[in-house]
């Protein structure tokens, strides 16, 4: 048994009897093996170490797991973000320990059955023309179709989308379906009407039969896309198109507007209320469509404009932050909350030491847009300080305000120095408390061959006390020395 004896002024000679401690013998005979499973699986890991009562720690990603304390460890069930996942374990035996090798988990998607997303849908042509029907599926691939005309397969027909030959009056009626399959099963699309017109005519199709416009701002126009598809054979002419409803209006055309079969034009419908309120109005189309005249039924609410900011938070603490030094930053989110474009004109900070970036101004927010401040408290003296952030803007209330506080503390060190011990030995630990006598907490972080020790993560108001300890070569530790106290100011 080594004796190692240690001080600190004034210097007190101290014996003692090192602890003797058996590493034992620890090895892993069997390393964590990696897994393959399926997302929603779980899967397991399990090593086999030797040595007298081990302890096993397992690690995800170099992250200790919690609770994961057994030779083997089961996973919750698995999901595609687990995938090449590493998972290894730190097993220990007293003052030894030794990690396992890196297992990798596998994660392979569930097979998921088709959905039909998009059904085909009903098309009309004039005899002579081709038809197109489409399907749209979700699922794992490779995915395969099989389209049917009136319930029997159509040779050839397997992609998403089938092109009927040139049609003839004998296919008017029948219908067409698509089967969508993959390894996990088949989904069957709902029927499609083919309809063969014998002679060509121009059909409008319009992309909605209602428009709405809900809590637009008054003085502030809003707008939306009106699509006019000639779905028809022969061109398509609009001769006359109006709005009804004081607020609303439609541009974007000339008349007469000549639309080709097949093709697509895009008239604009604006709502621009003048008060408060709901209205409602139509929309009618004149042409040589066989259901002339189309209408288009409009609807729309407006709201008075509102100006406002929220602030969050209203105040900053910083605490005690030494001289000389930055402190963490901390954020202020001002976000627009009315229902209207507000402009913030000044954004102005005060207080010595206080820094804000991101405050650049003027800037405009539009509604639920946010700006983040970033503040920081870099005190030079001691002593409080107390400072704000102003926001001036159109909102209510402008302008905004945000207190600011912290107080600037003095670096303070605690110097200690000791006695040589008497014994050989590798190193010194220093530990400190702040309760007289015990729950010492050793501050430095390698053993030290200088016999002194300057200990400055210390705070103001605090009294702290100091034991040291020697260390052998074999990492073998003395008692505590003597206590000594330093209260700082």
């Amino acid at each position: 048994m080594l004796g190692l004896l240690v001080a600190l002024f004034p210097v007190i000679h101290l014996g003692w009897d090192a602890r003797s401690f058996a590493a034992g013998r620890l090895s892993i005979t069997t390393e964590p093996a990696s897994q393959t499973v399926t997302a929603g699986q779980s899967a397991t890991f399990t090593v086999v170490a030797t040595g007298h009562n081990p302890h096993y720690q397992w690690l995800k990603n170099g992250v200790a797991i919690s609770g994961a304390n057994l030779p083997s460890y089961a996973t919750p069930p698995t999901t595609s973000s687990d995938n090449g996942a590493q998972f290894d374990v730190v097993v220990s035996i007293r003052y030894n320990s030794i990690t396992s090798s890196t297992a990798t988990l596998t994660v392979n998607a569930a097979l998921v059955p088709p959905t039909i997303t998009t059904q085909p849908v009903n098309q009309t042509v004039t005899a002579g023309q081709t038809a197109t029907f489409s399907v749209a599926a979700s699922g794992s691939t490779p995915m395969t179709y099989q389209w049917q005309k009136n319930g029997a397969s159509i040779a050839g027909a397997t992609s998403s989308s089938y092109k009927t030959p040139a049609t003839t009056t004998a296919d008017n009626g029948v219908t067409f379906a698509v089967v969508a399959s993959n390894a996990a099963g088949n989904a069957t699309s709902t029927s499609a009407t083919l309809t063969v017109n014998s002679a060509p005519a121009p059909a409008i199709q319009l992309s909605s039969t209602s428009i709405s416009f809900a809590n637009d701002v008054v003085n502030a126009p809003a707008s939306q896309a009106l699509v006019i598809t000639n779905s028809g054979t022969a061109t398509l002419s609009i001769s006359q198109i109006s709005a009804t409803g004081a607020p609303f209006s439609v541009s974007g055309f000339l008349l007469p507007l000549n639309v080709n079969a097949g093709q697509k034009t895009t008239v604009t419908v604006t709502f621009s209320p003048t008060s408060a309120g709901t209205v409602s109005g139509s929309l009618s189309f004149v042409s040589n469509a066989p259901t002339s005249p189309s209408s288009v039924s409009l609807s729309g609410s407006a709201v008075a404009a509102t100006h406002t900011l929220s602030i969050n938070p209203t105040s900053l603490s910083f605490g005690n932050v030494t001289t000389g030094t930055s402190s963490a930053t901390q954020a202020v989110t001002i976000t627009n909350t009315g229902n209207s474009s507000v402009i913030i004109s000044s954004i102005t900070l005060s207080g010595t030491g206080y820094s804000m970036s991101a405050g650049g101004s003027p800037v405009t927010l539009t509604p639920s847009q946010a700006l983040t401040l970033s503040v920081s408290f870099d005190p030079t003296a001691a002593g409080a300080v107390n400072g704000s952030i102003s926001v001036a803007s159109n909102a209510s209330g402008s302008p905004a305000t945000v207190s600011l506080s912290g107080t600037g503390v003095r670096q303070n060190s605690v110097a200690l120095a000791w006695n040589a011990s008497t014994s050989a030995v590798a190193g010194y630990n220093v530990y400190r408390s702040t309760v007289s006598g015990s729950a010492y907490v050793m501050v430095n972080s390698a053993p030290l061959s200088a016999l002194t020790y300057s200990d400055s993560a210390v705070q103001s108001g605090t009294t702290y006390y100091y034991v040291v300890t020697a260390l052998d070569s074999s990492g073998n530790e003395s008692v505590y020395s003597n206590q000594v106290s330093a209260a700082i100011p």
